[in-house]
């Protein structure tokens, strides 16, 4: 059990790191500490909350083909983004320009997450 999540939180630190050296938009401050932080929050928001959301927007997922799942990583990266706002740690900060970032990061993202998982379940 903890191999997985120490997994899961390892390729979300990863994900985030590239989607922040691909997009000049989505910056962070705080290093390693904020990956490992925002890594754990993303998991604990994709454990909760995603699947509540997938439920409740599966028709648009259907007529969309898929396509509505970027729609819904990107509002995970905003809640993401709010609580840790809320949480207010300090010297770590996500810097969002805009909501068409938050579709690009959650574009990006959901690709490198994919690739990570691919590669290292290898």
């Amino acid at each position: 059990m903890f191999k997985k999540v120490a997994f899961t939180v390892a390729v979300n630190m990863g994900a985030l790191w590239v989607t922040a050296l691909l997009i000049d938009k989505f910056n962070f401050t705080g290093g390693i500490q904020f990956l490992l932080i925002a890594g754990t929050i993303l998991g604990l928001l994709n454990v909760l909350i995603k699947p509540v959301i997938k439920l409740l927007s599966f028709p648009a997922i259907f007529i969309s083909a898929g396509l509505f799942l970027i729609i819904i990583n990107a509002v995970i990266l905003g809640m993401m983004d709010y609580v840790l706002s809320v949480l207010d740690f300090t010297g770590i900060d996500l810097q969002v320009e805009g909501t068409l970032t938050y579709l690009w990061a959650a574009i990006i993202f959901g690709l490198v997450n994919w690739l990570e998982h691919w590669l290292l379940k290898k």
